[in-house]
């Protein structure tokens, strides 16, 4: 006789998920989602600062602090995040390129806020980011991928007028991803992709 599955609650046990079963509860379909940034209110002038403001009550690691510091100065109206634009996208590069950081989901978030801000400005940076952001993916955390796929899935929401436009060069990039050895990653890039190819 077959008996069931055990379920990872039980009343009173619990148990730990295995890296398959946390992988099955992770969701990228940001299509359906609610866009929780369109709550923000009119005055606030940029979603990167608006952003910025959010995760420093919601992350207080010594990684996140050091983001914080570099650009905190160079963002709170429009005009300066225009101004600065590039040093605070080498910021995001640099602290996102950081091992084993503690601020890998409030960055990859601020990512996404600098597009929403920047549109056009900020596509010829996209290719830098695709990089650096799928260059954290070989791990075990799903959370990472999580939120790694879940920036670039954004990345696509916000840009897919221009990419579409550029469809060669951007399937070219993530081309590798579809391809990858490991099949959660290439579920995740055809997944994360979807997006797009319905635009295009």
């Amino acid at each position: 006789m077959k008996t069931k599955p055990v379920s990872h609650k039980t009343e009173n046990t619990y148990r730990f998920l295995t890296f398959a079963e946390r992988l099955g509860n992770v969701n990228i379909d940001i299509i359906h989602r609610i866009d929780r940034t369109a709550s923000y209110e009119e005055e606030v002038e940029t979603y990167f600062f608006e952003g910025l403001l959010k995760w420093r009550e919601l992350n207080l690691t010594e990684h996140f602090g050091k983001f914080y510091k570099e650009v905190i100065d160079k963002c709170q109206s429009f005009n300066q995040l225009v101004y600065h634009q590039n040093e605070i996208v080498q910021s995001l590069k640099t602290h996102l390129q950081v091992k084993n950081s503690f601020a890998y989901q409030p960055l990859l978030d601020l990512v996404v806020q600098l597009a929403r801000d920047l549109q056009t400005d900020f596509y010829p940076h996209f290719p830098e980011f695709f990089l650096t952001i799928t260059s954290i993916l070989e791990t075990q955390d799903t959370e990472l991928l999580e939120w790694a796929f879940t920036s670039l899935s954004y990345l696509y929401k916000y840009l897919w007028r221009l990419m579409v436009k550029d469809m060669s060069n951007i399937y070219s990039m993530y081309s590798t991803l579809l391809a990858h050895k490991k099949l959660h990653i290439r579920n995740f890039a055809a997944e994360s992709f979807t997006f797009l190819m319905r635009k295009v």
